[in-house]
């Protein structure tokens, strides 16, 4: 079997990643602590833009919203990606040897695949999240929205492997209280009719 491009979806998000990790000073960073503000970024730029940075699937999980692709990009998932797809990650980011948990900038970051608007996302979640404990995000912040709120009875009796599929209609949607993701109702609107106006139109090209 021949060689393969690397995937539009795994450039996109290992660069996103990277770019996060460009913003701390250490490009450095716990791998729940980074899911996390990548699904941030991803909430921010739906609400403000109607769409997502990443343009992927989302999953509730015990601890917290998480990129299902993401997750494959941070733990080099050989079953979910391609071998390009893995080379290109390895030369990006990569967990160091002495602590699993890690995730380091291996080389500068690329932006190609960012737009001006995916940088303000992920500096938003830098700048509102970057200043947190990794399940502090995780465990407390994120599971107040209701993309994941909605599941909480369900990870209150199931074991640490359960996930739920979200909704990204959810991400619109508010919590009782919110000192992150506020936004004007006439921005949000609009910006909910451009997400469903692009969901209808991949739906009629599939």
């Amino acid at each position: 079997m021949g060689s393969r491009d690397v995937s539009d979806e795994v450039v996109k998000v290992t660069q996103s990643l990277g770019y996060l990790l460009s913003l701390d000073k250490n490009h450095r960073m716990n791998k729940v602590k980074l899911v996390k503000l990548l699904w941030a970024a991803d909430r921010y730029h739906l609400r403000k833009y109607g769409r997502t940075v990443t343009d992927t699937e989302y999953y509730a999980m015990p601890h917290g919203p998480v990129s299902s692709l993401a997750l494959d990009v941070i733990d080099g998932d050989e079953v979910a990606l391609y071998p390009e797809d893995i080379n290109y990650i390895a030369g990006h980011i990569t967990a160091p040897e002495e602590n699993k948990n890690d995730i380091v900038l291996y080389n500068e970051t690329e932006v190609d695949y960012l737009s001006d608007t995916d940088k303000e996302a992920l500096q938003f979640a830098w700048d509102a999240f970057g200043d947190k404990k990794p399940f502090d995000l995780a465990d407390n912040i994120t599971h107040e929205y209701p993309e994941w709120a909605r599941f909480r009875e369900h990870f209150d009796v199931n074991n640490e492997r359960s996930r739920k599929a979200i909704d990204l209609d959810d991400f619109f949607e508010n919590p009782g209280k919110d000192d992150y993701f506020a936004m004007d109702d006439k921005v949000l609107r609009a910006s909910k009719e451009i997400y469903e106006q692009n969901k209808t139109d991949a739906e009629l090209l599939n």
